[in-house]
């Protein structure tokens, strides 16, 4: 695996889907990788496998740090994020303060709670442009 940050992300929800290719045309430097997290289980790296075996991928968003074996969640896998995305240092700064990062994770979780009804009301239940590679 490269020391590229891996994004795994629900293809099957509208919102996932259409944030993972906003986020893809925004890391024009390539430090993420994106990754269907339905197709996590049967990935030739076991890392990933492993991850994919471990953790219930399809409640949050999850980012995976080979080079040091990290797997960050919800809104602490949006700051991982953010911190690789041009101009996404700021944003992951001030959410390394305590107040931020837990209102981070609170309003993270209520968006992935209610990601299927937001993904309907943005009329976002469409077929996954992103590939799952």
């Amino acid at each position: 695996m490269s020391d590229r940050l891996l994004v795994l992300f629900d293809r099957d929800c509208g919102i996932c889907a259409a944030t993972a290719a906003r986020v893809r045309r925004w890391d024009r430097r390539g430090r993420l990788e994106l990754l269907a997290l339905q197709s996590a289980a049967g990935d030739p790296r076991p890392f990933v496998r492993s991850v994919a075996v471990q953790h219930p991928l399809h409640d949050e968003l999850h980012v995976l740090e080979a080079s040091s074996g990290a797997v960050r969640s919800g809104g602490r896998a949006v700051l991982e994020i953010a911190a690789r995305l041009p101009g996404g240092w700021i944003p992951a700064l001030l959410g390394r303060l305590p107040p931020a990062a837990w209102a981070i994770g609170i309003c993270y979780a209520i968006v992935a709670r209610n990601r299927r009804a937001i993904s309907r009301a943005l009329r976002l239940d469409t077929v996954c442009a992103v590939p799952g590679r």
